[in-house]
């Protein structure tokens, strides 16, 4: 499985892996190595960057800034490409996320939280895109990773963070435990249960009024302090108590503060295809 040097990977504390892309080029220029510990580029081809020590525990000089205030014993990697891309109407851009580089992040992903023994789940293992609904980190109008270019069917954070996941545990063939992840209130979760039960109060000793089937989507209103019960609003209107255990997060609360646009990003996509332009003069392209 090992698709990256040994010695790539210091035997540090690291307790989260955070995936992004570049929005630069298909290849990793100085500003991205600057960024980030690891990169794949559109070929496939992983790059090194900011050595992983500095970002464990107190962060040092030079570390990889990588997720607005969440660097600290986390690792961040990314796929290059998205250069110019529009969230909305889609537009993937001149330099597009490939089926190769997907394949060889979700590996190197997969090599990455074997070594370090980082748990597979959604607070540990995500995507930029998800950090401010799982983790309540407010972040900057981030939306890597929201779409896959090569796979338009696949859309949205929770998505795609899941199908990353999904695949590295393919990859380790199971061997790392998937964590449950804590179900919040405010979101939109879906029933995994064939037929999950339908209570008036948080606990098998109240009543089922009925059940929800696979697939439905409910409106978290509130859980225990357990974490174990769910209240919840159904589509036709009703109000009840589920286990936690059988819903699957679809779409987390809304945000604590808005989001907003940040004026930096355009200047900082026009300066790294200033420096892709200047690397491809220097080598001849």
């Amino acid at each position: 499985m090992t698709q990256i040097p040994a010695d790539w990977l210091p035997r540090v504390p690291m307790r989260g892996l955070t995936g992004h892309w570049t929005a630069g080029g298909h290849r990793a220029n100085t500003t991205d190595l600057r960024a980030y510990h690891l990169l794949v580029e559109g070929d496939g081809t992983p790059r090194r960057g900011v050595d992983i020590r500095l970002n464990s525990g107190r962060l040092q000089p030079g570390y990889a800034a990588h997720t607005l205030n969440a660097n600290t014993d986390r690792i961040g990697a990314s796929m290059c490409g998205m250069m110019g891309a529009r969230e909305s109407p889609f537009d993937a851009g001149p330099a597009p996320l490939t089926r190769v580089q997907w394949d060889a992040f979700v590996r190197m992903s997969a090599q990455v939280v074997d070594f370090y023994t980082i748990p597979i789940g959604r607070k540990t293992t995500l995507f930029h895109a998800e950090v401010q609904a799982n983790l309540g980190i407010t972040q900057r109008n981030k939306w890597d990773v929201m779409r896959l270019p090569f796979d338009p069917g696949v859309v949205g954070a929770a998505k795609i963070g899941d199908r990353w996941r999904d695949e590295m545990q393919a990859v380790l063939g199971g061997s790392l435990p998937q964590v449950v992840d804590p179900i919040p209130a405010g979101g939109v979760a879906e029933v995994t249960a064939q037929a999950l039960n339908f209570r008036r109060g948080p606990g098998t000793e109240y009543d089922a009024t009925g059940s929800l089937p696979r697939g439905v989507r409910v409106t978290v209103l509130d859980v225990t302090e357990s974490g174990d019960w769910a209240w919840v609003h159904t589509p036709a209107g009703h109000e009840g108590w589920v286990a936690a255990r059988h819903l699957r997060m679809i779409d987390g609360p809304a945000p604590v503060q808005p989001t907003a646009p940040d004026p930096r990003r355009l200047w900082i996509e026009q300066a790294r295809a200033k420096l892709d332009e200047l690397e491809a003069q220097l080598n001849g392209e």
